[in-house]
């Protein structure tokens, strides 16, 4: 049985109000999956609360690359605005955390794939098995996953955790007795109100490329009990998507995507470029959220479509013509023998036919000479022009997987007030922790899952740390 994407009965204590576990862990994608299985194998009983019908967040929906920086500096030079004692423990703990995930038995890819959003190192791996091999060694160990189950509240007592007030799928509240609790929520991209408090009005215009439950309920959890907040909070990952699009389902994430966008040329609806395109495309989706309209036009020749358009970016991700998927899709398009004929085509959209003639002159000028600048815009050594016909145009828009910015943590995975002390028994992974990834990511399920081992690991020893103190009372 699949139980990654599966219900699981509500029986850890029997019926009541009132239950009790170590280590209470709010949320099931990978980061909570993880954190509740690293507690389990140190002897925790663990509770894992989904609100969600199905388990497994917006890991389970994902292309099950496990990656992140190669090396410290490597994240650093592509992140420099992020959390360093938090960047590097995540590098320092890769090798160790793909051996566990291998000697698990799960499928894990035996050689890397390098230059992963233009960077990184990582291996595939089956996703949907690592999620239910997590669930499976808690409930092995005694413990329980519960879907259906929002957390409405954290009790504190005496400045420390002591439980949490649930809502289960019955609409019937119960109070867990809990020392420890874990917040794994995936972030707050399902939030408009957070959104567009921490990117702009633009954010109206994201389309959601995620679980539809992380709305922010770890961080609002941990705000009502005195977190501090991180930077980058108007930062996220997503990816282009062709505009305007029909339907948008979870089958539609990974085939929509334009992740070869870092060899075309992007404009906005003036015309302009806006961010050197070789910085990748998780780069360029959020750049273009404060162009015009957040809509831009991806323009490319026949070369660049038949390799890096239908390319597999991920081992077993398949090979697909992503230009005409987003075609069939519904997406604005254009078709034309020359450049000037798919200027005139892409100027009945709307968009400056003078200026986008200057920009596509002046990038092709720039690459001519080896890159440089081309109208204040940097044009990397690496660009090529478009010059094989026919020449292509895609309208794109942005999307959103996930936050970056989120709750303080260090990185023993313990929450922190605005002043850097510690909120005994708050831990955090995953999503929900901000800074790791500021404007440049780091990754998603490796950072997910490490940091999840970190809460885990620190929230089992606070709750045997209070059995001991409640025994000596």
């Amino acid at each position: 049985m699949d139980m990654s994407r599966s219900v699981q009965s509500d029986g850890f204590v029997g019926a009541g109000t009132q239950r009790h576990c170590d280590v209470l862990v709010l949320g099931s994608g990978l980061a909570g999956s993880s954190a509740a299985m690293s507690a389990a194998r140190l002897g925790a009983r663990v509770v894992i609360l989904e609100k969600q019908s199905v388990t497994g967040g917006s890991a389970a929906l994902s292309a099950g690359m496990f990656w992140t920086a190669p090396s410290f500096d490597a994240y650093t030079t592509r992140i420099p605005l992020g959390d360093k004692a938090l960047g590097r423990r995540l590098v320092d703990d890769y090798v160790d955390a793909l051996q566990e995930i291998r000697d698990t038995g799960i499928r894990v890819a035996s050689e890397p794939q390098h230059g992963i959003m233009t960077y990184g190192i990582g291996y595939s791996l089956d996703i949907l098995a690592l999620l239910e091999h997590c669930h499976s060694e808690v409930i092995a160990a005694g413990g329980e996953l519960i879907a259906g189950a929002s957390v409405q509240k954290v009790n504190m007592t005496n400045g420390a955790v002591s439980g949490a007030t649930v809502q289960l799928n019955d609409g019937s509240l119960v109070e867990y007795q809990s020392s420890a609790i874990v917040l794994a929520t995936g972030g707050f991209q399902g939030s408009p109100d957070e959104l567009t408090r921490h990117i702009g009005p633009n954010a109206d215009r994201l389309v959601l490329r995620s679980n539809l439950g992380s709305v922010g309920d770890g961080v609002r959890l941990a705000r009502a009990c005195g977190a501090g907040g991180t930077k980058g909070m108007s930062t996220f990952y997503g990816h282009l998507l062709p505009y305007p699009l029909e339907a948008f389902k979870e089958e539609h994430f990974l085939p929509y995507s334009q992740y070869y966008s870092e060899h075309a040329i992007l404009v906005n609806l003036r015309g302009d470029r806006f961010a050197p395109e070789t910085d990748g495309d998780e780069i360029l989706n959020q750049a273009l959220v404060f162009e015009p309209q957040a809509r831009g036009v991806l323009i490319f020749d026949h070369d660049i479509r038949k390799t890096y358009g239908t390319s597999e970016p991920f081992p077993g991700l398949g090979k697909i013509d992503r230009f005409a998927v987003a075609v069939e899709a519904g997406a604005q398009s254009a078709i034309a023998d020359t450049l000037e004929e798919l200027i005139e085509m892409v100027s009945t959209w709307g968009v400056d036919r003078n200026n986008l003639t200057r920009t596509l002159e002046g990038y092709i000028r720039s690459v001519s000479v080896g890159g440089g600048t081309a109208r204040g815009i940097t044009v990397a050594s690496s660009a090529k022009a478009p010059q094989t016909g026919p020449f292509y145009a895609l309208s794109v828009q942005p999307s959103i997987t996930f936050t970056f910015g989120g709750i303080r943590a260090d990185e023993m995975g313990q929450v922190l007030d605005h002043d850097g002390r510690i909120l005994p028994g708050l831990f955090a992974g995953g999503a929900d922790i901000g800074g790791l990834s500021n404007y440049g990511y780091a990754g998603g399920l490796a950072p997910a899952y490490i940091t999840g081992r970190w809460a885990g690991a620190s929230a089992a020893k606070r709750a045997a740390e209070h059995l001991r103190a409640a025994m000596k009372g």
